[in-house]
């Protein structure tokens, strides 16, 4: 039971990877409706893993299900993308002033060793990129708790759409990824100077940059149609 249950799981992941790079890449669209069957087929497996794969998307907000229509990959205007945008440069700016106030050498340390790993896995780009994009977040994820506020980790974790940043930063561009790791590296030296007026204003501008990158990259077919991924 032990190795089905593992077999299962490593095959949800798989379908899970698999779609969201198909996300990415623009093969399925936001507005495309998913089925299960056509999906497995592709894939060489089950429908049961797939099930669990646009679950776990759906968790995240990157798909929805509609009753009797199944799961559809969610789709984001420009207003909504600048809105999303907007606060996210407003708060995480705060955050990461109030970081550079709190910060302690251990998170320090988690921050310089998470600059590494993203500068490696965006050279090798390929099939690290997921890894890139989860390393991403896990830098913002050590700047918010670097805070030691609550608050502040409810209200970025609860609100300010993380799902349209994972997919969206799956097309970055390289210039946009090189970018990325500057703004990362600038960011970190300013929190071990303890400066927070200018980790503040590196958090703007490389969540600002973040935005235009999202809206270059956006397709106008993703803000409307209703097709079916077949």
């Amino acid at each position: 039971m032990a190795d089905s249950r593992q077999t299962d799981g490593s095959a949800a992941q798989r379908a899970y990877v698999e779609i969201t790079e198909r996300m990415a890449t623009g093969e399925l669209r936001p507005g495309v409706w998913l089925r299960e069957e056509s999906l497995a087929a592709s894939m060489g497996i089950s429908r049961t893993p797939v099930r669990e794969a646009l679950r776990k998307l759906s968790s995240e907000g990157l798909v929805r299900f509609e009753r009797n229509r199944g799961a559809q990959v969610v789709a984001w205007s420009r207003e909504q993308i600048s809105e999303i945008y907007g606060l996210r440069a407003a708060v995480e700016g705060y955050v990461a002033a109030v970081a550079a106030q709190n910060i302690d050498e251990g998170v320090l340390s988690k921050l310089e060793a998470n600059l590494a790993e993203y500068e490696q896995a965006i050279a090798e780009g390929g099939a690290t990129r997921q890894r890139a994009a989860a390393l991403n977040n896990e830098f913002h994820s050590i700047v918010l708790e670097a805070t030691g506020n609550e608050s502040l980790v409810s209200l970025l974790n609860g609100v300010l759409g993380l799902p349209l940043v994972r997919r969206t930063f799956l097309r970055y561009t390289q210039r946009d990824l090189e970018r990325s790791i500057e703004h990362h590296r600038q960011l970190v030296e300013a929190l071990r100077r303890r400066d927070a007026v200018s980790a503040e204003m590196i958090m703007k501008i490389h969540i600002r940059a973040a935005q235009h990158a999202v809206l270059q990259a956006q397709d106008p077919s993703d803000l409307s149609g209703d097709s079916s991924a077949d």
